[in-house]
């Protein structure tokens, strides 16, 4: 029996912030034709995507987290949409972030330090904060504009984030994560 779990460590979004999205999502979903739509207790901000890990692996994971990570809380706000992929029929639809960015930046370099001594590599590419949406749109032109311009009709407040969660995928599931282990920010 794989008793491995695919793992990742994110920020996670209050409730209110979760329901904001979601309505919104849901708002978009009749008229902009994408495979799939980000069920409403999975958004987060990732910090680190692991991958598989067996049992004693992820102990070892939980313990590194909470022993190395030391930052004090900050804060968040959503900011406009993205996409990644093909401008017009993309891959990804993201909610992007701002706020404390020097701080989320020095987290997520905190996180990807610590879990390199545990053989995680980090990742080649730059890291570029978000909140994925939605993903795989089916349309023929990705009408962008529009999109953009009912995200502005949003009232985005802030968030203090005060923690960091180890998930777990449970692919099929919904919530498709669910929290493994919990980090306290704190400046130790």
């Amino acid at each position: 029996m794989n008793d491995e779990k695919r793992v990742f460590v994110a920020v996670p979004l209050p409730p209110d912030i979760k329901q904001m999205l979601h309505a919104w999502c849901e708002r978009q979903r009749g008229e902009y034709p994408f495979r799939k739509w980000v069920y409403e207790e999975d958004f987060h901000v990732t910090l680190q995507f692991l991958g598989d890990c067996g049992a004693e692996r992820l102990q070892r994971v939980k313990e590194e987290l909470t022993r190395k990570i030391a930052q004090a809380p900050f804060e968040l706000r959503l900011s406009g949409i993205g996409t990644f992929g093909r401008r017009e029929q993309p891959r990804i639809l993201w909610a992007g972030v701002q706020g404390d960015l020097e701080a989320l930046h020095k987290l997520q370099a905190e996180v990807v330090k610590a879990m390199h001594t545990l053989d995680f590599p980090a990742e080649d590419r730059p890291y570029r904060p978000h909140v994925t949406l939605s993903r795989n749109y089916q349309g023929t032109a990705f009408p962008y504009e529009e999109l953009a311009a009912a995200w502005q009709q949003l009232q985005v407040h802030s968030w203090r984030v005060e923690t960091i969660h180890l998930y777990r995928t449970d692919l099929g599931n919904k919530p498709m994560y669910a929290t493994e282990h919990v980090v306290q920010l704190s400046a130790h």
